[in-house]
C-alpha cells in the first residue's frame, strides 16, 4: 500500500455521539463509522481515503515500482485463481485490487490485493469481510514499517486467515499470518509473488 497521510484526511464534524480515542500525541482523535466514512466518501469522490482505527487516512501517490508490482502479482494470481475455480473447488475465489475490505465498525481498509469467496453479484451490494477473506497482500515501498505494524495489528484483530507483504525496495516477502486450510492454492499463490521478488532483486 502506498504511503498514508499520517493526519484525518477531515477535521472531525463535532458530531457528540461519535467516540473518541486519544492519540500518542495526547490529543482525542474523532472515531468515525464505516456508516459515517461512507457518507464523507460520497461528499469527496475525488480522493481516496481509508478508514484505519476510526481514523480517515487518504492514500497518498504510489511510486512506479509499486505499481508495477501490483498489476504484475495480479495478472499472474488471476488465472491461479480461475483454475482454481473452474476446477470445481468450493468456494471459489476472486481477486480484489485496491478495493475495501470490512472488517468491523471503524475499519475498512483498502489492500493492493485480496483473494476473497466469489459471489454471483461481484460484491455489488457489500465489501468482503474477514471471514471472506483468504488472503490479503500489501505491496510496500514507503509504507514497509507501516504495513508490518498497524496493517498487520489491524488484519491479525479483524481475522484474516493470511496475510503477507511484498517489498519491493529489498526485494523479499513476509509471510506474517499463515492460517490453515487451502494449502495447496496458497503455496501456487506464492509462487509468482517469489518470481516477482527474484526478478527484483536480479535488477539490483
Amino acid at each position: 500500500m502506498g504511503t498514508l497521510n499520517a493526519n484525518p484526511a477531515v477535521p472531525s464534524s463535532g458530531n457528540p455521539s461519535r467516540s473518541r480515542s486519544q492519540g500518542c500525541d495526547g490529543r482525542r482523535h474523532a472515531r468515525f463509522t464505516v456508516a459515517e466514512f461512507h457518507r464523507l466518501c460520497d461528499q469527496l469522490p475525488e480522493r481516496r481515503l481509508e478508514l484505519i482505527d476510526g481514523e480517515v487516512l487518504e492514500v497518498i501517490a504510489k511510486g512506479s515500482r509499486h505499481t508495477a508490482a501490483v498489476h504484475r502479482l495480479a495478472r499472474a494470481l488471476t488465472p491461479l485463481l480461475d483454475g482454481h475455480r473452474d476446477g470445481g473447488a468450493v468456494p471459489g475465489y476472486e481477486l480484489r485490487i485496491e478495493a475495501p475490505l470490512n472488517l468491523g465498525e471503524h475499519q475498512e481498509p483498502e489492500p493492493d490485493l485480496a483473494v476473497v469467496t466469489a459471489r454471483a453479484d461481484a460484491w455489488l451490494e457489500a465489501h468482503p469481510s474477514a471471514a471472506d477473506t483468504l488472503l490479503v497482500i500489501e505491496v510496500a515501498d514507503a509504507s514497509l514499517t507501516y504495513d508490518l505494524d498497524t496493517k498487520l495489528r489491524l488484519y491479525q484483530q479483524a481475522g484474516i486467515a493470511n496475510y503477507w507483504v511484498v517489498d519491493v525496495r529489498e526485494p523479499m516477502v513476509f509471510y506474517l499470518l499463515q492460517g490453515p486450510g487451502e494449502s495447496a492454492l496458497l503455496a501456487r499463490l506464492r509462487q509468482p509473488v517469489e518470481a516477482l521478488m527474484a526478478e527484483l532483486r536480479a535488477l539490483g
